[in-house]
């Protein structure tokens, strides 16, 4: 059986958050896509406008998904020096700012 195998990698984080939570997962990706053996899908939620300014720095936000896909995909080639092809999927995210923890949401706690 020569298929690959499909790796789907879930994350509640994206950049431009840098955090470990958005790196890692983004940096896996890359790293199982380039061995070749692997089709890979990071996984990672579309904010609305409004939770973007909460999280993401510097005033960075994203009209659409498919330009925060093309910002990901240039930062990481950046850093790695190679362009990866894996597949990147979007759902949708909420920043919730309570101690509330939902699935597959992004929550913060202002201190």
């Amino acid at each position: 059986m020569d298929q690959k195998r499909h790796i789907a990698i879930f994350t509640t984080a994206s950049l431009p958050w840098l955090t470990g939570t958005a790196v890692n997962p983004l940096f896996r990706a890359a790293y199982l896509y380039k061995s070749g053996i692997r089709n890979v899908t990071l996984v990672i939620p579309w904010l609305s406008l409004k939770d973007q300014i909460v999280v993401y720095p510097n005033n960075i936000t994203f009209d659409s998904p498919a330009e925060q896909e093309k910002y990901i995909r240039q930062w990481l080639e950046d850093r790695v020096g190679f362009a990866s092809g894996f597949s990147i999927k979007f759902y949708p995210g909420k920043v919730l700012t309570s101690l509330t923890v939902c699935t597959f949401a992004i929550y913060t706690q202002n201190h």
